[in-house]
Parts: structure tokens; sequence; C-alpha cells
């Protein structure tokens, strides 16, 4: 063979080796195709609402709320026999609390003798609350209508949020208002009963024993020793820990308010 003609074949075949290593090492580089994960739909099934109740002139979210000392803890002892134990057990065989176990507080009094200018005026306890149970004397002295939607009394707001959203339970001569506050809690949404009719009768000057209990996503309200009523709350949201208030529901502009007195106040944290 003529030694030319033997050089140029071998170099082709040298040309023709790397690149058939190239091409290798490309399909070897390319990744499988990721597959495109399914979209995240986020659970529905709120309840409706029955009651839509908005201030007439809203507080600013966090600046007008009062911060008071945190509650002092009480322990009791050991198979004591006691209203506040009597009733956890009797709350716990109901279902209205979701553990037997728990810890007791005892909150500061609480007292608004002044009208309020803003139609939700929330006091801060220094407690939080996810499932609980709480007793209190409440003493109301209301002038003007009690009836929805310009309804006026004193009560609670719990499992409050960061961004001032949670929960309130007001007690009026009438009835006691069940609902859920949004917009720095000065838009409030009232929750029918799903049980019992939430009505009462509570006279001015008078102490009425205000109990009521947690458990996840239900609320229950007892006035001196009786249900006023069973309430359902969000089914998938605030069921978590959140902040307990003082809350006084009143519009002096209007001329409907309340100056109450919350004394004798017990906290009973569940837990397991």
């Amino acid at each position: 063979m003529n030694k030319n003609h033997s050089d140029r074949k071998w170099a082709i075949l040298a040309g023709f080796v790397p690149i058939a290593l190239a091409c290798s090492l490309l399909s070897n580089a390319v990744p499988a195709a990721t597959p495109t994960p399914a979209v995240f739909v986020l659970p529905t099934g709120i309840p409706a609402r029955v009651e839509v109740v908005t201030a007439t002139n809203p507080p600013e979210p966090t600046a007008e709320i009062t911060l008071i000392p945190a509650p002092s803890l009480e322990v009791p002892p050991t198979g004591a026999s006691s209203p506040v134990a009597a009733d956890v057990k009797d709350y716990y065989g109901k279902g209205y609390l979701p553990f037997e176990n728990g810890r007791l507080y005892t909150l500061d009094d609480f007292s608004e003798m002044r009208p309020s200018i803003k139609t939700f005026d929330f006091t801060r306890t220094g407690k939080q609350s996810q499932d609980f149970a709480l007793w209190a004397d409440i003493e109301l002295d209301t002038t003007g209508t009690t009836s929805y939607p310009e309804y006026t009394g004193c009560g609670f707001a719990y499992r409050v949020q960061n961004n001032n959203e949670g929960y309130t339970a007001i007690l009026t001569n009438e009835a006691v208002r069940m609902g859920h506050c949004a917009e720095g809690l000065s838009q409030c949404e009232l929750f029918g009963t799903t049980y019992g009719t939430g009505t009462v009768d509570v006279r001015d000057g008078t102490k009425a024993r205000f109990s009521m209990a947690v458990n996840r996503d239900h609320a229950y309200v007892l006035v001196n020793g009786i249900l006023a009523g069973k309430y359902t709350l969000f089914t998938t949201k605030l069921l978590g820990m959140g902040d307990l208030y003082y809350g006084v529901v009143s519009n002096i502009n209007n001329g409907y308010w309340t100056s109450c007195k919350i004394s004798n106040i017990q906290f009973w944290e569940s837990i397991p």
C-alpha cells in the first residue's frame, strides 16, 4: 500500500474517535425530564356566617391595645375538691374540653366604667389560649339597645393572632354574641348557635357567672350554670394558640354602650 494513502486513512480514523466520544458525553450529560408537581389546593369548607357587624370608627390594629401583667399560676392540691375541678371533670365528660389535665391560672380583674369611643375595645390579659375553659363574674351597666346589630356588652376575645384576627364571646343583657373578628379586631362576623338559643336574661347591676369552654372548632358558653349555646367555629383556621383579651363592645356615638366589671376570673388551660 502507498505510504501516503495509509497515512491519510489513519488521520481520518483518528478524527472520528474524538467526535464519537463527545457525542457519548453529551448524551450522558442531558438530564431526564423533571415531572411537574401537582398544584396544592387549600381545603375549603368554612361554615356560612349569619350576621356581620362593622365598626363605625375602626381602631388601629395594635396602637390602642393595652398590655397588663401576666397572670399568676395556681396549682390545686392533688385530690382537692373545688368548683373548678368539678367543672373541668364535667366539661371533659361532655366533650367541652379535649383533655382533663391542665393548668389553672387566676387572671386580674378588669373594669371599664367609662364609655368607649371605639366600637370594639380590647385589652390583653397576658395569657395565651388554644383549648381552654374560663369562669368569671361579669357585671353589666348598659345604656341603650342591646339588640343586633346595635348590641353592647363585655366579655372576651380569644385565639387572637399577630394580625389581630380572632374570636369573641360577648355577654349582653339579652344574649351571648359569639363571632369572628378581623381587620385589627374592628370588623366582627357573628356566629349563630349550633345548639341552644344563645339568649340570656342578665340584669344591670347584678353579677352573672359567665363560663366558657373551647375545644378545637367548637365553643360552649354557660351563664349562671345554664348552657346558653354551642357554637361552631372555623374548621380550617384559628385552631391553634392565640392571645386572650378582655373585650367591650359599644358605640357611644350612636347612644349605646356598656360599662362592665369582670372579676373572680379563673382560666384552665387544657393540655395532654
